[in-house]
């Protein structure tokens, strides 16, 4: 399925300046890139159309070329708009900013935005699209394809209501670069497309580099619960649903839920092709259809898919996981013996779980409804690729909704685990640990490119440890609801008072749609989420202390020092700088642990002026760090380890 587009007029970059409009507030992005977070308290510049980009000598804004994703409003009264860069015309693979506004105005902006293109890069491919398609079908190596099928292509092409839809892939030009590759200094031209595989399952975009036909990269589109992962419902009992009438009967289809929204639920028959899924019917109404096809679980998909539905519009007003009444369609007994359940980029996916692991109960539950749909919802939004750590993001916020959705639905059983309903728990947010998650960035069972061996990202690593990794955002909300206190796996010893469920749901919500965008990191959330809470409750806020006290709890920016100590983080007057101002060179001074660091000079803008390696003692530390000789007179941000050590004056 293709994303639409719609190219921003352009403007020459000369003559569109914004005057004197100053952020009052700029987190640096990396070396080449633009600031990651910018914020206007106060004067924000006229919102025109695009993102914007400040110039620290000549201290003016610019805008950014890009095209537009979409838009969105919120409760209060906030808009946000959503970019991918374009470069040469050709859209930057990662490269995106979400703006916010309100009244017209640009309040803030987040994402990941090139400043310095790379002289090097290719501006016209020097392949053919049928070689890159060919090197990408190679790679995935299935037995079939979707639209090698009649039948799916005629069901697409009716399901999209237009005659020329097909599976078939079609190649998009992009500059891409690694999510790794912080910096996105290895741009290259790619053809870029969506493959859809029959058998094995699998749906994914393939990079494929444009001068050499090599496969540079791949993006999982089919999002996976994991591995061991009135209707009489299996998991939930007795419950209210809608249906409609049709041919005597009824069926397990609605048309206009919460102002127009359709929920479809389709009988597979343990088969794979959609064309030949039909209806689940009954005859009265009264849905209790026990039978050894177990049936019975179908419901349960319909109204776990109502309800996820039901609680977006309920809490934030939203119509749908696009806020514009998408479709949502789900396909029980789908195949055999599979234990799994599947967001596949357009529709949900059930299987009838496996009589090894589970005794054969389908995967309907409603945590995995909402987890699943939230997926849904995420490539929507922030669109979080689904590898290393923007992956386990992504998986993270779908536990975090599905555990949500299954507390504000049925609250007499709710727990915090995931799969308690169909006797196999994959997941415990309470406990990460107890199913070998790590509850501590980078602590016990964090998975990194050498403990997954994930150097190209693919099924068999689980791209990078998605569902491993997301275990350090599971463990920051279920702190940030309940509260807790303990001591984490860097030594450090946290106390987090709870603020509950909807106040955090609430935070967790805008920070995902609002202000993350398609390669942000934990570090990034962490930011995002302080300032998500500041928007709905102050800047001064018990919320704003929680989100702080959990990320610290996490060991996400700050949460290291040893316990019994103040984390770094928290509090910046641990480190001196002098002098300051300073001429050619200046001492950072602070309390450190044995090991190898790093001190970094950065510019309000985001450039990295310095970037120094030094080796850390124990105890009290006083590094001298000598400042490049063509740097400009200024304010710059001294880093230590990516902790803020305090603000530099350059005479």
């Amino acid at each position: 399925m293709k994303t639409k587009f719609i190219l921003l007029a352009g403007i020459a970059v000369s003559s569109f300046v914004f005057g004197q409009d100053r952020p009052s507030k700029l987190i640096p992005g990396k070396s080449g890139l633009h600031s990651d977070f910018m914020r206007f308290d106060k004067n924000g510049p006229v919102f025109q159309g695009s993102p914007v980009l400040f110039d620290e000598v000549s201290q003016r804004l610019s805008p950014g070329q890009a095209r537009k994703l979409g838009t969105e409003k919120d409760k209060l009264g906030f808009e946000t708009h959503r970019f991918q860069q374009t470069v040469n015309g050709i859209p930057v693979e990662y490269g995106m900013m979400a703006v916010q506004t309100k009244g017209g105005k640009i309040v803030g902006q987040s994402g990941k935005w090139i400043l310095n293109t790379p002289k090097a890069v290719e501006k016209a491919a020097n392949i053919s699209e049928d070689i890159a398609l060919q090197n990408a079908l190679s790679f995935v190596g299935a037995e079939a394809y979707k639209w090698q099928n009649k039948t799916e292509e005629d069901f697409i092409k009716r399901e999209a209501g237009n005659s020329d839809a097909t599976f078939a892939p079609k190649g998009e030009l992009v500059y891409y670069s690694d999510p790794s590759d912080e910096n996105m200094a290895d741009l290259k031209l790619a053809y870029k497309f969506d493959i859809y595989a029959e058998k094995p399952l699998s749906r994914q975009y393939v990079f494929v580099d444009a001068k050499n036909g090599k496969v540079l990269g791949t993006d999982a589109i089919i999002h996976e619960v994991n591995t061991p992962g009135t209707a009489t419902t299996v998991y939930s009992g007795s419950r209210s649903i809608i249906t409609d009438s049709y041919n005597g009967s009824y069926r397990l289809r609605e048309t206009g839920r919460n102002g127009g929204t359709a929920v479809e639920t389709y009988n597979m028959k343990k088969g794979t092709n959609f064309a030949n899924a039909v209806d689940f019917t009954d005859a009265d109404n009264n849905w209790n259809n026990i039978n050894t096809n177990k049936d019975e679980y179908a419901t349960d998909a319909h109204w776990g898919a109502e309800m996820t539905l039901d609680y977006y519009y309920t809490k934030y007003g939203r119509k749908s996981i696009d806020n514009n009444n998408f479709a949502i369609k789900s396909y029980v007994h789908y195949s055999t013996n599979l234990f799994n359940a599947y967001w596949d980029g357009s529709r949900m996916l059930y299987g009838d779980g496996s009589s090894t692991t589970n005794g054969g109960k389908p995967l309907t539950a409603i945590d995995v409804c909402g987890h699943e749909i939230t997926h849904g919802m995420t490539s929507k939004t922030a669109n979080l690729a689904y590898q290393r750590e923007s992956g386990a993001l992504n998986e993270g916020f779908s536990d975090i909704f599905g555990n949500t959705i299954e507390r504000w639905a049925r609250p007499a059983k709710a727990s915090w685990t995931l799969g308690e309903d169909f006797n196999y728990v994959i997941r415990d947010m309470s406990n990460p640990n107890a199913y070998r998650q790590p509850d501590t960035y980078m602590g016990t069972y964090w998975k990194t490119a050498t403990t997954s061996g994930c150097s190209f990202p693919s099924q068999t690593n689980d791209y990078c440890g998605v569902h491993t990794n997301s275990g350090v955002l599971n463990f920051w909300y279920y702190l940030l609801v309940t509260g807790g206190s303990g001591t984490n796996d860097k030594g450090f010893a946290y106390n987090v008072s709870g603020i509950g469920l909807d106040k955090a749901a609430a935070i967790a919500y805008r920070t995902l749609t609002t202000y993350l965008t398609s390669s942000s990191t934990y570090a990034n959330t962490r930011t995002y989420s302080l300032q998500a809470a500041a928007d709905l409750y102050g800047a001064g806020s018990n919320e704003v202390t929680q989100v702080t006290n959990a990320w610290n709890a996490v060991g996400v920016g700050g949460g290291t020092s040893p316990a019994g100590k103040t984390a770094i983080a928290a509090d910046a007057t641990l480190y001196t700088i002098s002098p300051n101002p300073a001429t050619d060179r200046f001492t950072v001074a602070f309390e450190g642990k044995s090991g190898k660091g790093t001190v970094e000079l950065i510019g309000l803008t985001g450039k990295r002026e310095v970037s120094e390696k030094v080796n850390i003692a124990d105890g009290i530390n006083k590094l001298e760090i000598q400042l490049p000789s063509n740097i400009l007179p200024g304010v710059y941000v001294v880093m230590v380890n990516g902790q803020k050590a305090g603000n530099l004056i350059k005479k």
